[in-house]
C-alpha cells in the first residue's frame, strides 16, 4: 500500500544520518526493531517531533503503513518512526506475539530517540500495537503524548473477553506518573475485538488520571464504524485534525 502522506523531506547531511539511525536500529528482539519510516528524515534538529507508529496484527506482505490522518504531523515536519514486528499466524492465541517485549522495544526506542535530541515523540498504535502501546505506559518517561485505536491482542471470540478487558485494566493501572503528558483512545462501534467499550473508556481515563496525564477519549462515534475504522478517510475528515493538535500538543 502506497503511504497516504507526502513523502518529501530534507535530509541530513550524509555523515551525520548513520548515525542518527544505526542505534536505533540495532534494537530488535525477536523480529521487533525500531526503524525510520519510508520517508527522508530530517533529524532532531529540524523536526518538529518524532512520530512513531506501532501498526496493527497482519499475516503477509509488508506492515501496515499509518492511518491518512497521520499526515497532518508528517505534513507539518514530523520525522516518522515505526514499530515493526513480523507477520503472524491468523490465529489469536495467547502465545502470539507477546506484548510486553514489544513495549520493551518501543520504550527503548523512544528513549534513543530522546537521547538523539528530538524535542517532541508522539506514538500512535492501531489494534494489536495499541495495546503494546498501552503495555508501554509503564515504562516511564515513554513520550509527550500517545494515542490508542481500536487496541485489541486477544481475538474477537466471546469467550476470551473477560480476559481481553482484565488485561486491557491491568495495563491502565500500571502506567506510571511520567510516563507521558497527554494520552488519547479511540473506541469504535461496532468493533468485535472490543469486550466492552464503556469499560475500557473508564479504566482509560482512571489510568491517564493516575499518572498525572491529560486525556482524551473519542468513544464510539457515529461513523466510521468497525474494527479498521482509523483507516476510513472519513476518520481523518471528521477527527484528523483534532488528533493531530492533540499528538503536537497544540491547545
Amino acid at each position: 500500500m502506497a503511504p497516504a502522506f507526502p513523502l518529501a523531506r530534507r535530509t541530513l547531511p550524509a555523515l551525520l544520518l548513520p548515525a542518527l539511525l544505526l542505534p536505533a536500529l540495532a534494537r530488535a528482539e525477536g523480529g521487533r526493531v525500531m526503524r525510520p519510516g519510508a520517508a527522508p528524515l530530517q533529524g532532531p534538529g529540524r523536526a518538529a517531533g518524532a512520530l512513531v507508529w506501532a501498526h496493527q496484527h497482519y499475516r503477509d506482505g509488508p506492515p501496515p503503513e499509518p492511518p491518512p490522518f497521520l499526515g497532518r504531523l508528517l505534513g507539518g515536519g514530523w520525522d516518522l518512526w515505526r514499530l515493526d514486528r513480523p507477520a503472524e499466524a491468523a490465529t489469536i492465541t495467547a502465545a502470539l506475539d507477546p506484548l510486553e517485549p514489544g513495549a520493551e522495544v518501543l520504550a527503548a526506542g523512544t528513549a534513543r530517540l530522546r537521547s538523539e535530541g528530538y524535542r517532541r515523540i508522539a506514538v500512535v498504535g492501531e489494534s494489536r500495537g495499541a495495546f503494546i502501546v498501552l503495555v508501554a505506559l509503564r515504562h516511564a518517561p515513554l513520550a509527550e503524548a500517545v494515542l490508542l485505536m481500536a487496541p485489541a491482542a486477544h481475538g474477537p471470540r466471546p469467550e476470551r473477553r473477560p480476559l481481553a478487558l482484565a488485561a486491557f485494566r491491568e495495563a491502565c493501572a500500571a502506567a506510571a506518573p511520567g510516563t507521558v503528558r497527554r494520552g488519547g483512545l479511540v473506541l469504535f462501534a461496532d468493533d468485535p475485538y472490543d469486550p466492552d467499550p464503556a469499560a475500557r473508556a473508564a479504566a482509560f481515563a482512571g489510568g491517564m488520571a493516575r499518572c498525572g496525564a491529560d486525556a482524551l477519549v473519542i468513544d464510539r462515534p457515529a461513523a466510521p464504524t468497525g474494527h479498521g475504522a482509523a483507516q476510513d478517510p472519513a476518520f481523518d475528515a471528521l477527527f484528523g485534525a483534532r488528533l493531530a493538535g492533540f499528538l503536537g500538543g497544540q491547545p
